[in-house]
């Protein structure tokens, strides 16, 4: 059923909206690792603009700050405890309205876009790719608009100008992307050689941008070597297309999902096979297997970009099953069908991220209450992993002292060359480094450059450290406990 009427569609999309809110309102600590350091990047811009004495610089053309316009929003409507949760929230609608908009502009059908719904759950979300999100956001509308050819080419310029400027920002990767698609879209599907010369001129100043960044990204020391972990055969494998369209609940669920996600594209190409050509939406259908092909041929790390190759599947998926036409059914039961995958996944993402806090982050509340303002903070999370959630939620969970009291750490994303805000000067580590990936690798002096150490492990650990002259106990409950360091 593709003959929806604008009011039909809006509704399916305020439903979407209202199923990815639940997880968030359930939990203070929701697992997204990157999240805690996210928002402290926030603390720190306010600290650089405030206080000229202020260690910190802001990059203003860095290309991943317009994410934290959102996180600013937030913090100054929620404060910045719950910040980061609100602004993952408000990229969800916007995420969901994007997509809702996108399928209304290319007649497809709602219900497609009410099951890729589940796909905003995905691995990039555990991860906190905050800047990845924002930027997928912003490519939908730069797809919208290639869609139209405007009759004035100075309106075709400034609208591409300001699309180019708003991807940069986002994230450098998905204006690449968006260029590439420029010309690949309308060479293949539009054809119009005096629009694309445009266009592509009004790119021009941010490629300008691009060339002018980069060399202080390289200066910062920002990179790592180029990895393959995962082998071409298994990335053929179901398994490895399961955590790499979703990737972030354990258990069996996203397995159920992503099966369901295969048979309706089955069921689809089945029902209209004798049409099939005329009924898809060809464009979408080759920019998604076009992601898909990068899913496989992308290494997993490069330039300290994890999930490198991965992160392109859930666009994929996303594209994919909006170019489908409608699945053959009564009136409204494909919506209902689509709806009830959606509803039946974010329960179990509600009720796996409450567990998840009850344990993973047991004393942590606790532990930020007793720190004072402005603390040096070392933390390490000798439990990286958790029986819920997939990846290693805990390893930037210290930074939420940041968050909440200021201060520094043993490991900032102000050490971060493309972060938002950097230190004026690198900082020349007198600790062991790596210790938020490593933490077994930290050494007892490296406690004394700090006031404070915020660690998360076992009981058995935090018995032995109770023994350690070094450490004065302040918690003594929890996974996450707090020390004060005895070295003034």
């Amino acid at each position: 059923m593709i003959g929806e009427t604008s009011h039909q569609r809006i509704l399916f999309a305020l439903l979407c909206c209202c199923c990815v809110c639940v997880p968030f309102l359930l939990v203070t600590f929701p697992p997204i690792t990157d999240l805690p350091q996210h928002v402290a990047q926030v603390s720190l811009f306010q600290d650089a603009v405030s206080n000229p004495d202020s260690p910190y610089r802001i990059q203003w053309m860095t290309p991943y700050s317009l994410v934290y316009a959102v996180l600013g929003l937030s913090r100054g409507i929620i404060g910045p405890e719950l910040a980061g949760s609100l602004g993952m929230v408000i990229l969800a609608f916007m995420w969901i309205g994007m997509v809702h908009w996108l399928s209304a502009k290319r007649a497809r059908p709602s219900q497609g876009a009410v099951l890729v719904t589940v796909l905003f759950f995905s691995h990039i979300l555990y991860w906190g790719f905050y800047q990845f999100i924002l930027g997928w956001i912003v490519f939908l509308g730069w797809v919208l608009l290639t869609q139209t050819q405007r009759a004035k080419l100075v309106q075709e310029f400034f609208l591409f100008f300001i699309g180019g400027i708003l991807l940069y920002m986002a994230h450098v990767l998905w204006f690449f992307i968006a260029l590439g698609w420029l010309v690949v879209g309308d060479v293949l599907f539009r054809r119009q050689w005096k629009t694309i010369f445009v266009r592509l001129a009004a790119a021009l100043p941010v490629c300008v941008c691009v060339l002018v960044w980069y060399p202080s990204l390289a200066a910062y020391g920002f990179g790592s070597k180029t990895l393959w972990v995962s082998s071409p055969l298994q990335r053929f494998s179901f398994t490895w297309l399961v955590d790499s369209a979703l990737g972030g609940l354990k258990g069996s669920m996203e397995y159920v999902v992503v099966g369901v996600i295969l048979v309706w594209i089955v069921l689809i190409l089945f029902q209209y096979r004798r049409d099939i050509r005329r009924r898809l939406d060809v464009e979408l259908l080759v920019l998604g297997a076009g992601f898909f092909v990068m899913g496989f041929v992308l290494p997993d790390k490069h330039t300290n970009t994890i999930q490198f190759a991965q992160r392109w599947i859930p666009p994929a998926v996303c594209l994919i099953v909006l170019s489908l036409p409608p699945l053959r059914l009564k009136k409204w039961i494909g919506q209902f069908a689509a709806a009830v995958v959606v509803v039946g996944f974010m329960l179990t993402t509600s009720l796996s991220w409450l567990m998840f806090e009850s344990s993973g982050y047991s004393g942590l509340r606790e532990c930020l209450q007793k720190l004072p303002e402005n603390p040096r903070v070392i933390g390490l999370s000798y439990i990286q992993r958790s029986p819920y959630v997939k990846g290693k939620p805990f390893i930037q969970g210290f930074a939420y002292s940041q968050v909440y009291k200021g201060g520094t750490l043993n490991f900032s994303f102000a050490d971060f060359g493309p972060s938002l805000v950097v230190y004026r000067k690198k900082r020349q580590l007198s600790w062991t480094s790596g210790l938020e990936w490593f933490p077994e690798t930290a050494k007892l002096n490296d406690f004394a450059h700090f006031d404070y150490a915020l660690i998360n492990g076992s009981d058995e650990l935090h018995a032995r450290l109770a023994d350690i002259d070094l450490l004065k106990t302040v918690t003594i409950e929890g996974r996450w406990r707090l020390y004060k360091t005895s070295v003034e």
